[in-house]
């Protein structure tokens, strides 16, 4: 039987492995991906960037409003 203190680990270490894993492909898509528009760079880094932290930290949420419609994207935020 699961106790709840080890499911609680469980969600936290799958929340981290998300959460750095989105943020580590859109690093990788702003330094080697087409490159950004000429207007406002700096909000679309910082938009980017969010947009990848908050959809792996609250992943339950995020994954079934958009990652049931693209599972790639979902994984593989920005593209």
């Amino acid at each position: 039987m699961i106790t709840r203190e080890t499911s609680l680990r469980w969600f936290i270490i799958v929340t981290a492995v998300f959460t750095s894993w989105r943020l580590l492909t859109t690093v990788a898509w702003l330094a080697f991906g087409p490159g950004l528009g000429p207007t406002h760079p700096l909000t679309q880094i910082f938009f980017y960037l969010s947009l990848a932290f908050l959809g792996g930290l609250f992943w339950p949420i995020s994954f079934f409003i958009d990652g049931l419609s693209n599972p790639f994207g979902w994984f593989f935020p920005p593209w």
